[in-house]
């Protein structure tokens, strides 16, 4: 009988030998030859673990060397951890206080929560950290939070108004996404730097960008966003206007030249799409002022409307809402500068121009404060459609030259079942010669009550008046509909 012997690997005196033994039993998937080496060699990988953890100088440069690395010293952790042996792992984590991962996922973590709420300046400590400490190390897991950490940290600086940062930071974390092929954080940092750029009005860049977002959501196949970047591109290739009025109907978006035919039975919203992105800690400030004044705080919400204002000089919201806060306290002229203003803005925003109107009126004397106060109930002051009808009939006979009380006491009356009385409040308003947003609002509220030859006459004066941009885009529906 012969003597059988078996194959054993022979004592590894050699720790690197045996790491990249390990290493490479991890990168084939052998689990057997990896438990094989754990279990013979335990006490000297439990040994040399803590140097391996440090991935080595010659490494670093090549990043498919540091996931490979990284990877091996992960897998051995973790088979380590199935043996019920959390050492390892627990080297590679170290204490959360001093593990950079650990606080890298907190920092994104709160960062997130705090942007969401449009806490910018809170978010930006512990974002800001982050980054610099990521800067100087590398790895996966800087690969993994440093461009998140960037993006976010640029969102920060951005929506207070330093888009010149804000376009650094972006730029910072597509390099790092480009290079580790992060398909969604490439077209994340392209977004963010299209949108910085076209703020700040650099028409030229953003639309470089815009185009590198179509190619790159094309080339991965995401055909909503890459449609909705070359549309970008052709509007300002066109020349983007400061405002403009798109549709919704039916949980779709529209722009109006792209309207042909509507039947009766949609959901239709209209709203106001600008050539710039908003800025976040404005809206937030507007939500503010809006609330103070709501609560009868004009000077305090005027202040805020204000510093919004200063944050980012192109939004025509913050001196709209400045302007109604003037006419509330009686400075009636600063109150026709804010609505200037909002019109060079934004042509057409909301009821600037209705606004503006009043505002002069006011100034000449030619319109008591109560008026004023009168019109402001009835549009904004949570009255019943009677109430409503009731306070314009009772303001008309003191002040029967306002136009905008006409409209608003022709619109009760119709949704009061009124039409034949309606019918006749709004002619009386267009005889009183009323500026072109009332006149167009005036124009649609008559077409629902007049006889149907005049209808169509009427919407497509409104719509070639364009004095008020949604009742105008809403003369446009009206004209489409299938009878």
């Amino acid at each position: 009988m012969g003597w059988f012997t078996r194959n054993r690997t022979p004592p590894r005196q050699n720790p690197d030998e045996l790491r990249e033994a390990l290493f490479a039993a991890v990168e084939a998937g052998d689990r057997h030859r990896l438990f094989e080496l754990s279990e013979r060699y335990a006490g000297t990988i439990k040994q040399h673990f803590p140097t391996w953890k440090l991935v080595p100088e010659a490494v670093r440069s090549d990043p498919q060397k540091v996931h490979r690395y990284a990877k091996g010293i992960i897998g051995v952790a973790q088979l380590f951890m199935e043996r019920g042996d959390r050492s390892l792992i627990g080297l590679l984590q170290g204490p959360p206080a001093d593990n950079p991962m650990v606080r890298w996922q907190d920092a994104v973590r709160s960062g997130e929560e705090l942007i969401a709420a449009r806490h910018y300046a809170q978010a930006e400590p512990s974002l800001r950290t982050g980054v610099t400490e990521g800067r100087d190390l590398s790895g996966p897991g800087v690969d993994r939070y440093l461009p998140v950490m960037l993006g976010l940290l640029g969102q920060c600086r951005f929506h207070q108004g330093d888009a010149h940062e804000a376009i650094g930071l972006f730029g910072e974390a597509l390099a790092i996404c480009r290079r580790t092929q992060d398909v969604e954080g490439e077209i994340a940092y392209l977004l963010n730097l299209h949108e910085a750029y076209r703020w700040l009005g650099h028409g030229a860049a953003a639309i470089d960008l815009a185009e590198q977002l179509a190619a790159r959501c094309d080339n991965s196949g995401d055909q909503d966003r890459r449609s909705w970047a070359v549309q970008r591109v052709s509007r300002m290739l066109a020349g983007e206007p400061p405002v403009r009025v798109v549709a919704e109907i039916d949980g779709r978006r529209f722009e109006l030249d792209e309207l042909s035919s509507t039947p009766r039975s949609v959901s239709v919203r209209f709203y106001f799409e600008r050539n710039r992105i908003s800025l976040g800690s404005v809206t937030a400030l507007v939500e503010e002022g809006s609330r103070l004044g709501s609560a009868g705080d004009y000077q305090g919400a005027l202040a805020a409307f204000q510093t919004a204002a200063a944050m980012d000089p192109w939004d025509p919201q913050p001196p709209y809402l400045a302007g109604l806060a003037l006419l509330e306290i009686g400075r009636y002229a600063e109150a026709m500068q804010a609505y200037d203003m909002t019109e060079w803005l934004a042509p057409g925003w909301f009821h600037c121009r209705a606004d503006r109107w009043l505002a002069a009126e006011l100034a000449e004397s030619r319109l008591s404060h109560d008026g004023f106060a009168a019109v402001r109930k009835i549009q904004d002051g949570g009255a019943t459609l009677a109430e409503q009808a009731r306070l314009a009939a009772a303001a008309l006979a003191v002040t029967p030259g306002v136009p905008v009380l006409y409209l608003l006491r022709a619109k009760a009356l119709i949704a009061l079942g009124s039409p034949a009385i309606a019918e006749g409040v709004a002619r009386m308003g267009l005889e009183r010669n009323p500026d072109p947003d009332v006149r167009t609002r005036l124009l649609v509220t008559l077409s629902q009550v007049a006889e149907p030859a005049e209808c169509r006459r009427l919407l497509e004066e409104a719509v070639a008046l364009d004095g008020n941009k949604v009742a105008a885009a809403t003369a446009r529906l009206m004209l489409l509909v299938e009878p």
